[in-house]
């Protein structure tokens, strides 16, 4: 019997939950289905929110629209399941050298940096507007949620079991208005949007327990989660490629934030789907009428995945403009 819907997503990390959860709040039918990939960019994400970011401390891209967007979103799913899963947290940034604290009080200065700033001083900064995502616990309760109210199956989408039908795509007795593939970098295995150019990025981080209590996140070349007393998250790690770097790089840096011994409790590893441009691919397929994408979310799939996901779903029921930054028209065939 042919099982009707208004959308099919594939997959259920960071992009297929939000969707599904924006699908659910405007009252879509929808069905994911996931084959729970080991080694997904969701398994080690620390799920850091955070709007200035990398060696050189930018600006994240869009950083106002996307915050608050992500803020309010991750607050209205916690009630919806009655679960804590986002934390507000500021993030604290020691300085190294005198250079540091240089650059620190030129950033100050600009008013795009300005209204993140919460403290600074000769030892270091406080930074605001951040925080993390418990990704594990919002995976999961998603998961249980979608399952109970039939919207969830478990099941491997390959190359095998997936038709093309008059220019539409077709999964078994699954028929669905629209299909969004939300797999990361296991995309690269299908023939479809086969001219994205996904690369993978693997990363590292690691849970462990310590007698250390921080009320901001720590970054110091590794970034440090209280995620309970005496419990962290820390990492990551990055690496081109689908290799397992392995985690001395943490061992190391953590034991240098925290000053004491420590107890490593689980090795995460994952391998993120990144782009070229740092951009997400999100869109239409240009030959498959039905088949839409929302991928390549890097190491920022908590903050851009709320998002690109309302974007794409206005994209699709209002033929609303994609934001030119994310739309996959963008690269050239």
């Amino acid at each position: 019997m042919t099982k009707k819907y208004d959308y099919l997503i594939i997959g259920q990390g960071i992009a297929g939950s939000a969707f599904a959860w924006n699908l659910y709040l405007n009252d879509k039918s929808f069905l994911i289905i996931d084959s729970k990939e080991k080694n997904t960019a969701s398994e080690a994400a620390l799920g850091i929110y955070n709007p200035i970011t990398g060696r050189r401390n930018s600006l994240t891209w869009n950083a106002d629209k996307l915050f608050d967007t992500a803020e309010d979103f991750y607050l209205k799913i916690g009630n919806i399941l009655g679960k804590k899963i986002i934390s507000r947290k500021n993030i604290y940034r020691p300085f190294k050298t005198n250079r540091d604290l240089n650059d620190w009080n030129i950033r100050a200065e600009n008013t795009k940096f300005k209204k993140y700033i919460k403290k600074i001083d000769n030892k270091g900064i406080v930074t605001s507007k951040s925080g993390y995502l418990d990704v594990l616990k919002y995976l999961t309760e998603s998961r249980k949620y979608f399952k109970s109210h039939n919207r969830y199956i478990e099941k491997k989408v390959n190359s095998k079991n997936i038709m093309i039908v008059d220019r539409k795509i077709v999964i078994g007795d699954i028929n669905a208005k629209y299909v969004i593939m939300c797999i990361g970098i296991n995309q690269i295995n299908l023939n479809l949007f086969s001219n994205l150019p996904l690369r993978p990025v693997s990363g590292n981080s690691i849970l462990a327990e310590v007698n250390f209590n921080s009320t901001h996140i720590v970054n110091n070349k590794i970034s440090v989660i209280n995620t309970s007393k005496n419990k962290v998250h820390a990492g990551s790690t990055y690496h081109n490629g689908f290799e397992n770097m392995g985690t001395e790089k943490i061992e190391k840096n953590l034991k240098e934030i925290v000053q004491k011994k420590y107890k490593i409790k689980e090795y995460k590893f994952g391998v993120r789907p990144a782009t070229r441009d740092r951009r997400p691919f999100v869109g239409r397929h240009s030959n498959i009428d039905n088949l839409y994408i929302l991928n390549g979310l890097g190491s920022k799939g908590v903050s851009q995945s709320p998002y690109c996901s309302k974007e794409l779903f206005k994209y699709i029921e209002f033929n609303k403009n994609l934001d030119q930054e994310i739309n996959i028209e963008r690269i050239k065939t």
